[in-house]
């Protein structure tokens, strides 16, 4: 699981700098650390019995270590907690320490409670021996000491949960492409061994097509996974030619008719450059235009494109709306879980895999009937102004 997952250096010091932690709070604990530090045995032992009380956490921690070892490690992370400060070494354990929670399964309620016992007892030692005109400034930068370890544990904790779900769907999806694969090659031949007019060929002809729609399927669930494996890279980038290497890849993804036949781009120049992870934009922009272009009117084809400012300053806004039937309103919300389409070859995973990839880039997406007709798709990006995305 370490190997797995690997630090996040760069978000960990964002983590302290959003909690607010700074030189002036470590000069401020300096002269009074090593009174906490200096329990760090009585800690170790206090934590331990608190939570052998516990039916729920008792079990656990006697089946997985040596209790009074367990109470040495503990005691040990309270020491280094006031003598480490917050260093990169100790941001490091803190964030194994996540890794080692999901090993263990541990309920991340009572990982977060065990926090607040270490607050609790940090102000007992306060009281019992501060001066009273210290005791308010010294528990404050504790209180942010103690917040930081939560962040950085619940983003270890999060982080290799949903790394280790992503990678059990991966798995699924590729063992499972293999059978699709030979059970097509295989109807593929049977087949072109019936008459075309027969009732063989045309029950082929529907095996053929589903099994068309669930390798579409593994592909998009495999494109939904990946996007969990890496944190997005944020860049300044220009739409219009995202949108068109997107529109490209639809027309060599399902033989759609080229892009000029059906796609109009008009962007406002003001508004036409989204601080966004490229590749995660192409991917986004693609299964939208894709979505788009297959509810627009067969008869006369249009997906029109148009950016401008978003709901804030720093926002902008790209609008997608095509001809055709507007959506149903109270089926909007629907269309954006998995597995869910109005189309009956759809797989159902192209709004999803669309909105997450905007969520994870700091953005929003929304669907809504046109007033002309047809659907309008919203998506709502950064700005490169000022921005920095922790990585």
């Amino acid at each position: 699981m370490p190997q797995t997952c690997p630090p996040p250096r760069r978000r960990l010091e964002y983590l302290l700098e959003k909690v607010g932690l700074g030189p002036d709070d470590y000069q401020t604990i300096a002269p009074h650390k090593e009174l906490f530090a200096s329990r760090a045995e009585e800690f170790g032992r206090y934590f331990l019995e608190f939570f052998l009380a516990i039916d729920a956490t008792s079990l656990v921690l006697r089946r997985q270590s040596d209790p009074q070892r367990l109470a040495a490690v503990l005691g040990h992370w309270f020491g280094a907690l006031f003598r480490q400060a917050m260093s990169p070494s100790f941001l490091v354990e803190m964030w194994q320490s996540g890794v080692r929670h999901v090993e263990l399964n541990l309920d991340q309620r009572y990982v977060n409670l065990g926090y607040s016992v270490a607050r609790q007892f940090c102000q007992r030692i306060a009281a019992e021996g501060l001066p009273p005109g210290a005791r308010a400034g010294v528990l404050a930068v504790i209180d942010k000491l103690l917040d930081a370890c939560v962040l950085v544990a619940t983003d270890s904790f999060i982080t290799c949960t949903s790394r280790c779900d992503n990678q059990v769907i991966a798995g699924i999806a590729h063992q499972v492409r293999n059978p699709v694969t030979i059970i097509g090659g295989n109807i593929s031949r049977l087949q072109r061994q019936a008459q075309r007019d027969s009732g063989a060929w045309r029950a082929f002809e529907t095996v053929l097509a589903e099994n068309r729609r669930l390798e579409r399927m593994l592909g998009d669930i495999a494109a939904y996974s990946e996007l969990y494996r890496a944190e997005p890279r944020p860049e300044a980038c220009p739409l219009e030619p995202i949108l068109r290497q997107a529109a490209g890849r639809l027309t060599e993804h399902d033989q759609s008719p080229r892009p000029e036949q059906w796609l109009a781009i008009e962007l406002d120049p003001a508004h036409a450059v989204a601080f966004a992870d490229r590749a995660e934009m192409t991917l986004m922009f693609f299964h939208l235009l894709e979505n788009a272009a297959q509810a627009s009117d067969p008869a006369e084809p249009i997906v029109r494109v148009v950016s401008g400012p978003g709901p804030r300053p720093d926002f902008l806004r790209v609008s997608i709306q095509n001809s055709g039937k507007s959506p149903d309103p109270a089926q909007i919300d629907t269309l954006f879980q998995p597995f869910t389409s109005s189309r009956p070859m759809g797989t159902g995973f192209g709004l999803p895999i669309a909105a997450l990839a905007a969520r994870r880039n700091l953005g929003g997406l929304s669907l809504q009937p046109a007033p002309q007709g047809g659907a309008l798709c919203l998506v709502d990006l950064p700005t490169p102004e000022d921005r920095a995305m922790a990585q």
